[in-house]
């Protein structure tokens, strides 16, 4: 299924505050997001001193969760690098257990592959593909798009999976930048760049990720820090529409692009913040360690509402509780409580911005 310009995509680890923020979207939101969803991988015990779960135990609940969360809607499905070569229970790697599950319960999913992923992965995404012709989702980073041998990567990677053009959502993953400025002439440089490799102009999609949120910097009591990703998608927008139609916009949503591997939250005093996403910019209120401060969120939601930016309770369920939890009416949660807040928020803010980009 073409991922038409009007769409979002929002890149998405699949922790609980991510999947529940999805489930609890307005269904005409929905309708406009397609999320890219990535299997996270497996946490680490520090007090037992081993993984928390098995790899069958980690992937076994997605293909349920997914259905039960998403629905039959479109969804693109990738996995962290750490469960490309493993093995479910009953032999399956674990992209084609997820591929061949979610497929069965009737959800509507396309693989995502790059140009780093090792021979088992790509043949299981090849022989879905075929039996499904549900084509493929290609994730190209920044380093991997500025390099000489890009096209003729592309187009081997391509050839090798038995997938034409046509049915490719070409994504480019600009990850973090760390600098968009100045926008216009990054932009050309992303152009120029895409326009380099054939065949891609007659791609079915094309989807443009990026992000700028650094929340390592946000200290008490919080911060602004503009969205750098959709000032520099305007203008991409605009210098590729000379030539290939409009691309999709993507982000990371309110998260990094890489996962906290290796920490034992146990040493680690996560601050209460709730990430809240206006125009071209977050306000971010913050305080101290959750954990023994848990009331400190109806600070930070008054901040939210007081701030110009707070929209109103009817705008989504992440508004709805920002309010609720300001006037005392529920409890103050928990982090995964905020990060859905956060997130549900967020996807709703931006697929409303996409469409008065468009006129709807």
């Amino acid at each position: 299924m073409k991922i038409d310009s009007e769409k979002y995509v929002p890149v998405l680890k699949w922790r609980q505050g991510e999947y529940q923020a999805l489930f609890l979207l307005a269904n005409e939101i929905k309708d406009s997001v397609v999320p890219l969803v990535i299997i996270p991988p497996r946490e680490f015990d520090f007090e037992e001193n081993k993984m928390k779960k098995t790899i069958h135990e980690h992937v076994e609940t997605f293909p349920k969760r997914l259905k039960k969360k998403w629905s039959a809607r479109l969804a693109l499905i990738d996995t962290h690098e750490s469960l490309e070569d493993e093995r479910m229970d009953d032999g399956r790697l674990v992209i084609e257990y997820v591929l061949e599950e979610t497929k069965s319960l009737g959800c509507e999913v396309v693989p995502v592959v790059g140009l780093k992923r090792r021979s088992l992965y790509l043949d299981s995404v090849k022989a879905f593909a075929a039996e499904s012709g549900c084509g493929v989702a290609l994730r190209v980073r920044l380093d991997e798009l500025s390099n000489p041998t890009v096209s003729a990567d592309v187009n081997a990677l391509l050839k090798y999976l038995a997938v034409p053009w046509d049915n490719v959502d070409f994504i480019v993953d600009l990850g973090d930048p760390g600098n968009f400025q100045p926008y216009p002439v990054f932009a050309k440089v992303i152009a120029g760049a895409v326009s380099k490799i054939a065949g891609c102009k007659s791609s079915r999609s094309k989807v443009f990720v990026g992000t700028s949120l650094k929340l390592s910097e946000v200290k008490k009591p919080g911060a602004t820090q503009p969205r750098h990703e959709w000032s520099l998608y305007k203008e991409l927008r605009s210098e590729l529409e000379k030539n290939m139609p409009a691309p999709s916009f993507g982000d990371y949503s309110i998260e990094a692009p890489d996962f906290a591997e290796g920490i034992d939250m146990r040493m680690v005093k996560p601050g209460g913040k709730i990430v809240y996403t206006t125009i071209d910019s977050w306000f971010i209120p913050k305080g101290g360690a959750f954990r023994t401060n848990p009331a400190q969120m109806i600070g930070h939601c008054n901040a939210i509402i007081s701030s110009g930016h707070y929209i109103d309770r009817d705008y989504c369920k992440g508004d709805e509780r920002i309010e609720d939890t300001a006037n005392k009416v529920t409890n103050c949660g928990s982090l995964t409580t905020w990060k859905g807040v956060g997130v549900n928020h967020h996807i709703t803010f931006v697929v409303r911005q996409i469409a008065k980009q468009y006129g709807t």
